[in-house]
């Protein structure tokens, strides 16, 4: 009897996967005929030549040597398949769709569920509304005493390791993670120090596990959980998280003592019309149009997604290259000096206007090390584009970073550094979608100003104060490509005292 199920099951099994091979057959002669296909095997389509691939290899697998768009099969699951998009026209078509507005597959292994870099359409909707004005321009603009307090903590730290290799990745996370905290969360709390380091490692050591999940498409089940791997990747996102929770339970008692004494912050805030991202939240709890939930799972987004890490590698790509182009840390500056009096002056927002050619510095470098380098997104409907079908629930991968390393968009010059290629007049013919650093189109980055504004206050003190240099050539820096981009070499940076004369 059991012998006969089982003949039944084997048989039933080879008839679906006909069935679905069928399908995918259809699909590649009428929706997708018109698109590059990435050949695989049967049934299993590309899932076999990514066992033992990284990140890079991955996708490398997939992509073609033009910029057309190309898809491949993985796995048996019919009308889902992988596309892979890397040009502008194609960038903008997708981006401005309504069609893809639901991230892709892997984002769920965040762990978090309603936040805006991960939930789901309908809820991201209403959540971006709402939060919009917490990390608007005008709101930036009352942080910038903030900014430079906190910055300016983190160079008095740094004055300990003068002449030593630093991390320095390590020292803009626990300098950004105390910013956000008073910023965004009004929690002014000291971590800046050994807490700050511990909450570093446990972060970084998530990330990688996470990275590595998604490296294994055969770990994308919930089986994963049950793996080694899967618990000491739960076990670290939860002490995050929990670090998390202590902070806003810390804020709730304290809005609850003011409360006590007659002092509604939340209230006064919101007829201010200058609550920040927590007092938002809060109030919208308040309200009944938040749950606890979505409270705290905004405060991990803005502190794991879309702030900690994200910030603190953008500033790790600029310093890098700064320090490796000798030439251009002088030219920027050159223009501190003509911009400050003291060393140690704090930074306004008229001094913000006037960085000019730091501004070009952060965006090549940002063109270099876009923290997004390959931006996920599901189709949620047919989509029609290049005389093809995208079908609905495809994964589509925008290859941001090999995007903005092609020489057909940016010249011969396309892999060097070179900042004077964002002025005006080399790049006014480039296509608006061609530089995506903060992801573009319906669901960009909410914190772009934020993290603009921060970035340039901090390497103004760090730069006034310290030389960089290194022992690294352009070649010689390692990337590993994933939801969020890293840079693998730790401790590359060596800090000099900087002899500083204003030209004003």
């Amino acid at each position: 009897m059991l012998g006969e199920i089982l003949s039944f099951i084997s048989l039933l099994t080879v008839f679906v996967l006909m069935i679905i091979e069928c399908l995918k057959v259809y699909l590649n002669h009428t929706k997708l005929r018109a698109f590059h296909q990435v050949k695989g095997w049967p049934v299993i389509g590309k899932g076999l030549d990514l066992i033992g691939k990284n990140n890079v290899e991955m996708f490398e697998s997939f992509i073609t040597e033009t910029e057309e768009m190309s898809y491949a099969w993985i796995g048996p699951i019919p009308f889902h398949c992988m596309f892979h998009v890397a040009r502008p026209e194609d960038f903008q078509a997708i981006l401005t769709s309504d069609k893809f507005i639901k991230k892709a597959f892997p984002y769920t292994f965040l762990h978090n569920r309603t936040g805006l870099f991960t939930s789901q359409p309908s809820i991201w909707k209403k959540h971006r509304r709402e939060l919009n004005s917490t990390l608007g321009p005008k709101m930036v603009t009352t942080f910038v005493p903030i900014f430079n307090k906190k910055f300016q903590k983190m160079t008095d730290l740094m004055e300990r390791q003068i002449g030593t290799n630093i991390d320095i990745h390590e020292i803009m996370f626990r300098a950004v993670i105390d910013t956000l905290l008073c910023t965004s969360f009004g929690v002014d709390s000291a971590i800046q120090n050994k807490k700050g380091t511990e909450i570093y490692y446990m972060f970084d050591s998530a990330i990688d596990l996470l990275q590595k999940r998604i490296q294994r498409v055969w770990l994308w089940t919930p089986i994963y959980h049950l793996t080694l791997d899967g618990k000491m990747e739960d076990s670290k996102f939860q002490a995050f998280y929990r670090f998390n929770r202590t902070a806003l339970e810390n804020k709730k008692m304290n809005l609850a003592e003011k409360l006590e004494h007659g002092e509604d912050e939340l209230a006064i805030a919101k007829a201010n019309k200058n609550q920040n991202f927590l007092q938002k939240c809060l109030q919208l709890e308040v309200e009944q149009e938040f749950t606890d939930e979505e409270v705290c799972e905004e405060m991990d987004t803005l502190l794991v997604a879309a702030g900690v890490d994200t910030s603190s590698t953008i500033f790790f790509g600029i310093t890098l290259m700064l320090a490796i182009h000798q030439e251009y840390q002088e030219r920027v500056v050159d223009e501190m000096r003509e911009i400050f009096d003291d060393v140690n002056e704090p930074v306004t927002n008229c001094h913000l206007s006037r960085m000019t050619f730091l501004e070009l510095v952060i965006k090549e470098s940002m063109r270099h090390f876009p923290i997004a380098p390959l931006i996920g997104r599901e189709c949620t409907s047919d989509f029609e584009i290049n005389g093809g079908v995208i079908p609905k629930g495809s994964q589509i991968y925008l290859n941001s970073f090999r995007m903005h390393r092609n020489a057909k968009f940016y010249g011969q010059n396309a892999h060097e550094f070179y900042p004077e290629r964002f002025l005006p007049e080399n790049s006014a013919d480039w296509h608006p979608y061609q530089f995506v650093p903060f992801g573009v189109g319906t669901r960009n980055c909410i914190g772009s100003r934020y993290a603009l504004t921060s970035l340039k206050i901090a390497l103004s003190h760090i730069l006034r104060r310290f030389k960089l240099t290194t022992d690294l050539k352009l070649p010689d820096v390692i990337i590993e490509p994933s939801l969020l981009l890293k840079i693998c070499n730790k401790h590359a940076i060596r800090i000099e005292r900087r002899e500083w004369k204003s030209n004003k």
